[in-house]
């Protein structure tokens, strides 16, 4: 199945391949040592293959939940993106939903936000600040595919909106700052 590039396949496990080569997909991993967008950290985190393109739900509410969600999904990372991701959600650190690193994301955060997807309902108002902050992002929605990471976005999206009363225009700089699809920092930032 071709999914955001990336052609995916499964034989007794998740084989991965791109453009450039194969690499194995590995289930989720544990905590780095390293601070958030440092260069160890992102050497770390560019090799680390348990965020998928194609990771579907089900998959992340069956893991464990000290369990992470490591590396970039569609493209390699980029380590001028990396840290200006990292430097832009510094200013959201007292809102716990908000991850500090999109390359890392534990499990059980990604649980929660899955959770705001289906239990939060927006009123039409904010179905409109939604709609809006969406199409102001740089994929024109919560993530370029729909994966586990396009659901927990609308999760957090649906969060700041209704419990932080953020407008369109944080909506969309929060969404594109914990986007984990990696790529150049003129795409998503």
């Amino acid at each position: 199945m071709l999914v955001c590039g990336l052609l995916v396949a499964t034989l007794s496990g998740v084989v991965m391949m791109n453009m450039a080569g194969a690499s194995s997909m590995s289930g989720p991993s544990s905590a780095s040592p390293y601070p958030a967008g440092s260069p160890a950290e992102f050497a770390y985190l560019s090799h680390q293959t348990s965020n998928a393109c194609g990771l579907q739900t089900r998959t992340v509410l069956g893991y464990s939940d000290s369990m992470r969600l490591q590396g970039s999904c569609c493209n390699p990372m980029d380590m001028a993106k990396y840290q200006a991701q990292v430097q832009g959600l510094h200013r959201y650190a007292t809102i716990d939903a908000i991850v500090p690193d999109p390359y890392d994301v534990p499990v059980s955060r990604a649980k929660r936000l899955l959770g705001y997807e289906h239990s939060i309902r927006l009123t039409g108002a904010e179905r409109a600040t939604f709609s809006r902050a969406m199409n102001m992002t740089a994929d024109k929605g919560p993530c370029c595919c729909h994966c586990w990471r396009w659901r927990t976005t609308t999760g957090l999206a649906k969060y700041l909106i209704a419990n932080q009363r953020f407008s369109a225009s944080e909506v969309a700089s929060v969404t594109d700052l914990v986007n984990g699809c990696g790529g150049p920092l003129d795409h998503g930032t």
